[in-house]
């Protein structure tokens, strides 16, 4: 990995998967709730709401009528807002935002789970800015959604590093001109802060 040649001035981290975590028992619930399969299902959905072009409630409730389920929407909601912040991670971008950097919340949400965790999640506390691809309007691994992101923050590409657990999302970063660092479920604390010191990442 090399060292970036300018001073990185922004840091941008994934939600689901790098800084927030489904509780424990969640799916299991998820396919009490549904039967087998619905969450796959839901999920397939869930992507075409992704950039705000559709309602994602209306999509649920024909699946739910589909398999002929008394269930509401609420409740699926419910059961999918199941998260919590993982207080070493925003520990870490507290650090980094600390020495002057500017720290951003830059997830795939569709409006409804993404409503909630700006209305319940502490990430205003936590982050300069917050780009969900329902309110951009781009959603990742678009590379134009990362550059959306530096245009707003007013930083060039290359004085941005971004976290994220999908290579794809990574790979539509670097594509952008950002550095980028993939944290998969095998990753360590101590292996992403060595990745972000050497890339030039202060605070770490």
């Amino acid at each position: 990995m090399t060292r970036a040649t300018r001073p990185i001035k922004a840091l941008l981290v994934d939600a689901d998967g790098v800084v927030q975590y489904p509780r424990h028992g969640w799916l299991r619930e998820m396919a009490r709730l549904g039967g087998p399969g619905f969450f796959v299902r839901a999920t397939m959905v869930e992507r075409r709401t992704l950039t705000g072009e559709a309602d994602l409630r209306p999509l649920i409730e024909d699946l739910l009528a589909e398999r002929g389920l008394d269930l509401t929407f609420a409740d699926v909601l419910e059961v999918w807002c199941r998260i919590d912040p993982d207080e070493r991670m925003l520990t870490l971008v507290d650090q980094v935002r600390a020495t002057g950097v500017l720290t951003a919340l830059a997830t795939n949400q569709q409006s409804y789970r993404g409503g909630w965790m700006q209305r319940n999640l502490p990430y205003d506390r936590h982050f300069d800015a917050q780009f969900q691809s329902w309110q951009v309007g781009l959603a990742k691994p678009d590379p134009a959604y990362f550059t959306h992101i530096v245009d707003v923050l007013g930083v060039e590409p290359d004085e941005a590093v971004f976290v994220d657990d999908m290579r794809e999302n990574v790979r539509g970063a670097r594509l952008a001109g950002l550095h980028a660092v993939h944290f998969s479920m095998l990753s360590t604390y101590g292996e992403l802060r060595w990745e972000l010191r050497q890339l030039g990442v202060p605070g770490l």
